[in-house]
């Protein structure tokens, strides 16, 4: 059985990527770790392939060490490039740098759209995977049905390109008989609470004044039975100023829920490239949040959209059973071939 630690370790989704050839471990003691804490523990004997999942949350020194290290130990590397361009950091041209240094590292690259792989051929010289989200809740705990959309939903962590503010403005000029807008924000940090400080400020002065804005915060992460009980009858709002994918594109899948997201080529191709059918998505400008009056007309054709019809519900989940075999298969080509012998 090969052995995959995946960092960031928290990351939810992982437990779906096991198979009988391989399976993700539990880092020693139980504790979350990222690389700067990887980097700290004497013996790495505890895996065999190291899927690393961002470089946002690793320093540039960290990402060589940890590159030099893993390749001294015969350990192999899988990146999964998900991120076109930073969510966290403020300095794109240092987010590029350590991209390309773990894309130099003999590594293997895996992003989620032929969209992006071209993307990352023309900007860092190399090929990349494509290997699908999947699915983001499993066809066994949740299926599509037919739907009335009766509220507005954001959901997701507190994050530099999230405008929060700004779908709640635009919600506020919406007629009074507007459906709620739910903002429900997970892995809430007190360093998050102090960073966005005065947006939470003015999001609870909004939601004072107006009931039906509901603010619901939570220190963790989401399980499938709260995505599954939050997101039912809901219209599920993107409010991204940058994006390159989306797993939450997955989750509207899954549940037969429409979707307000931002317009852009990879985002649009988690959608396009699954060829099993459209998905009611309405696409709106990424300088649309800039302006209260604009991405509230984007708020209003969302509200339009009063209800969905989720058609071949088990044809769809057929096909995620049958894609997540894909999945499976695809990242085992990935781990398999990438431990090099001590």
């Amino acid at each position: 059985m090969l052995r995959v630690f995946h960092v960031p370790s928290h990351l939810s989704y992982v437990g779906k990527l096991a198979s009988d050839h391989f399976s993700p471990v539990s880092p020693p003691f139980g504790v979350p770790l990222r690389v700067g804490d990887l980097l700290a523990l004497a013996s790495w004997d505890f895996f065999d392939v190291l899927h690393l999942h961002t470089v946002e949350l690793a320093s540039l020194v960290e990402l060589t060490l940890l590159t030099k290290r893993l390749r001294r130990l015969g350990k192999g590397l899988v990146f999964t490039v998900h991120d076109l361009a930073p969510n966290l950091e403020t300095d794109h041209n240092l987010f590029e740098e350590k991209t390309q240094l773990v894309i130099s590292a003999e590594s293997a690259i895996v992003t989620l759209t032929y969209a992006a792989a071209t993307y990352i051929e023309t900007r860092f010289g190399c090929k990349a995977s494509v290997i699908p989200h999947g699915f983001a809740v499993s066809p066994t705990v949740a299926t599509p049905s037919d739907l009335t959309v009766d509220h507005l939903l954001v959901l997701g962590a507190l994050r530099p390109n999230r405008d929060l503010v700004g779908v709640a403005r635009a919600w506020r000029l919406l007629p009074k008989d507007r459906p709620p807008l739910h903002l429900l924000l997970r892995s809430v940090s007190s360093l998050d609470i102090q960073r966005y400080a005065a947006d939470l400020a003015e999001l609870h002065q909004i939601a004072r004044s107006e009931p039906g804005l509901i603010i619901e915060m939570s220190d963790h992460m989401l399980s499938p039975d709260e995505l599954v009980e939050r997101s039912r009858s809901a219209m599920l709002v993107l409010p991204y100023r940058a994006i390159t994918h989306s797993g939450q594109l997955e989750l509207a899948r899954d549940l037969g829920v429409p979707v307000l997201a931002p317009d852009v080529p990879t985002v649009h191709a988690q959608l396009d490239e699954t060829n099993f059918g459209a998905h009611p998505c309405i696409w709106f400008s990424l300088d649309a949040l800039h302006d209260n009056n604009e991405f509230v007309t984007y708020l209003e054709k969302a509200v339009a959209l009063s209800s969905l019809s989720a058609a071949n519900g088990g044809a769809f989940i057929h096909y995620r059973t049958e894609e997540h075999k894909q999945v499976i298969h695809l990242y085992g080509s990935q781990y398999s071939p990438n431990v090099r012998q001590r």
